[in-house]
């Protein structure tokens, strides 16, 4: 009987506690009560997709001029940092003993001809065998040949300039020996220049030939503008960014090959985007997450993600304009909270 009566007082002691706690916990949650939040009321925006990056100013053309040949220079015609024209002769080695050799060659030339024609006109009255005759015909081949090869490394004792284009700083001087493969100075076409840049892989799909960009130099707060004329046929494995180029006319000159280019690019304008604040966003897992109200509770929402700018990031598809989504205190909320918005924030 005493066993009983304690089971049922230790039975009454538990529920008194667990009734305690109940009220408690009850008793919390409504001196808590719902959540103040900021919120947005979404709507649509005018996109304006600018990405900035850095580049450098390239020539229109640029070559290294190089001897084909080793030689002493006989004729120098390179004023450093004037224009040259195309096709002006700017070095000249001595080919004199090239020279030589052709006017030999052009006399056996003569003979073979001659010889030829009358190994020709016999073999037509069987007065000589065909062999002879492949003989002489032979001989005049090779000797055509043989000119041919000559006037090829005459050529080469020439440097043409082969674009107009300003002419760098030289390194050798007139009556100095020639070894091959030595540059002798630079020509550069400075107008038009090129642009190079880089733009990260999410942005290569919006790239189209013909887009404009806008750009600086350093040392000048003038606003240049180019043309983008073609782009890298692949990503680059290693910077995850897709080479670009585009041209712009230079007729002063004030581009010079080289410097460097703080460059604007407009991607799209898209005019009924939905806009939210970056700091909106809730990351979960791999997906990105906005806090949207639905009556007086809060629903976590996962949405798509488009372009992101400085501060905000377009929403593609999870919330419609008009959805009331939640700017402060995203770090206490949770799905199904209520809340209470205490002030809507312009967006």
């Amino acid at each position: 009987m005493n066993r009983i009566f304690f089971n049922i007082l230790v039975i009454a002691f538990v529920f008194l506690i667990f009734s305690c706690s109940q009220k408690k916990e009850q008793s919390e949650k409504k001196k808590k009560g719902p959540v103040e939040i900021e919120a947005i009321v979404l709507k649509s925006n005018e996109l304006s997709n600018i990405i900035t990056t850095s580049g450098t100013v390239l020539a229109g053309e640029m070559v290294e001029l190089k001897s084909e040949t080793a030689g002493r220079i006989v004729r120098l015609n390179i004023s450093e940092g004037r224009h040259a024209t195309k096709g002006t002769i700017l070095v000249q080695v001595d080919d004199s003993e090239l020279q030589a050799r052709l006017r030999r060659l052009t006399a056996q030339l003569k003979l073979a001809v001659e010889n030829e024609k009358r190994k020709k006109e016999l073999l037509t009255v069987n007065g000589i065998a065909q062999v002879e005759y492949d003989a002489a015909y032979t001989e005049l081949e090779t000797t055509k040949a043989d000119i041919d090869l000559l006037n090829a490394q005459i050529r080469k004792c020439t440097i043409i300039a082969p674009f107009d284009g300003t002419l760098g700083l030289r390194t050798v001087s007139e009556g100095a020996y020639l070894s091959v493969g030595t540059v002798v100075s630079v020509l550069v076409q400075t107008d038009p220049v090129k642009i190079e840049f880089s733009i990260p892989e999410k942005y290569a799909g919006f790239i189209k030939n013909t887009a404009q960009i806008r750009f600086t130099i350093v040392g000048s707060d003038k606003k240049y503008s180019a043309q983008i004329y073609a782009s890298q046929s692949e990503i680059d494995q290693e910077s995850r960014a897709l080479k670009i180029r585009a041209i712009t006319k230079n007729p002063n000159h004030e581009l010079i090959p080289g410097a460097f280019a703080n460059i604007e690019l407009q991607l799209e304008n898209p005019e009924n985007a939905i806009l939210v604040p970056s700091q909106c966003l809730v990351p979960l897992m791999n997906s990105q997450n906005l806090m949207v109200c639905r009556g007086k509770n809060i629903k976590m929402i996962k949405v798509e993600t488009g372009i992101r700018t400085e501060d905000q990031v377009q929403i593609l598809s999870g919330v419609s304009v008009g959805d009331t989504v939640a700017v402060t205190g995203l770090l206490a909320l949770k799905d199904k909270m209520p809340v209470i918005v205490k002030k809507i924030i312009d967006n």
